[in-house]
Formats: structure tokens, C-alpha cells, sequence
């Protein structure tokens, strides 16, 4: 088992660019610094990630009879 100093010390991977940074104490963690985690974030609001889940209905599809389309 770790002794509580090599786990205050924990190294793990920036997951956006590889470098190591150390687990306790970083604010931005997982991430090594502000701009991988602003990077990421910036990757999500652009769609670039997704989680996968079931398809949802179109407009069209999800408009049941008699309801009125816009227009």
C-alpha cells in the first residue's frame, strides 16, 4: 500500500495534451493547466465529443396528429 506521501504526490496524465501533473492540490485536474482544460471544454461545446444513447425523434416524428406545425 502507498504510503499517504506518495499519494499526496500522485502523478497522473493531462488527458488533453500527455503531460504529468500531480493529482492533489491542481485546481484544474485532470487536466495540467487552465488552457487544456478550457481546450476540452471548448471541444464539447462544439459537438466534437458525444455520448452515445438512443437516436431521438425528428420535428416531424415527434409532432403527434392534430397537433399544429408552425407555420
Amino acid at each position: 500500500m502507498a504510503s499517504p506521501e506518495a499519494r499526496a504526490r500522485r502523478q497522473v496524465r493531462c488527458p488533453r495534451c500527455g503531460a504529468g501533473c500531480e493529482w492533489t492540490g491542481n485546481p484544474h485536474r485532470p487536466f495540467c493547466s487552465l488552457e487544456c482544460r478550457l481546450i476540452d471544454l471548448g471541444a464539447w461545446l462544439d459537438e466534437r465529443y458525444c455520448v452515445p444513447g438512443p437516436e431521438l425523434p425528428t420535428d416531424s416524428e415527434s409532432l403527434g396528429p392534430g397537433t399544429p406545425s408552425g407555420g
